[in-house]
């Protein structure tokens, strides 16, 4: 089933100055990016839970994010063992980081339609 926005499942988060969230897939997130967190109980981090926060560096299956996470409890990867996923759900676009001239996030959660 596709999504759009596209979620990605959470498999992974660190406790660190900028926490790296990793998902069990591919993404289409990018830099600059504003994406918004579910975390449920079980999974430990519920710090991490509604917080929205800028993309700051991704690769394929990992972003690094705007968030001071080193005082939360750390994650735990429970799987499917609990009726409510950890999930990333981008919610807007940011503005480009690091360019001289301010520029809107074109790749944002607007753009990720399938391909007709």
């Amino acid at each position: 089933m596709t999504f759009v926005p596209a979620l990605r499942y959470i498999s992974a988060i660190t406790n660190a100055q900028q926490a790296v969230v990793t998902f069990t897939e591919e993404h289409t997130y990018s830099n600059g990016e504003i994406l918004s967190f579910r975390v449920s109980k079980p999974y430990g981090m519920v710090e991490m839970n509604n917080l929205q926060a800028r993309v700051l560096d991704h690769d394929s299956l990992s972003v690094t994010m705007e968030i001071d996470s080193l005082g939360f409890t750390a994650f735990v990867d429970v799987g499917q063992l609990v009726p409510v996923p950890a999930i990333c759900v981008p919610v807007g676009s940011g503005i480009v980081p690091g360019l001289f001239v301010p520029t809107v996030n074109l790749e944002d959660v607007f753009d990720n339609l399938p391909p007709n």
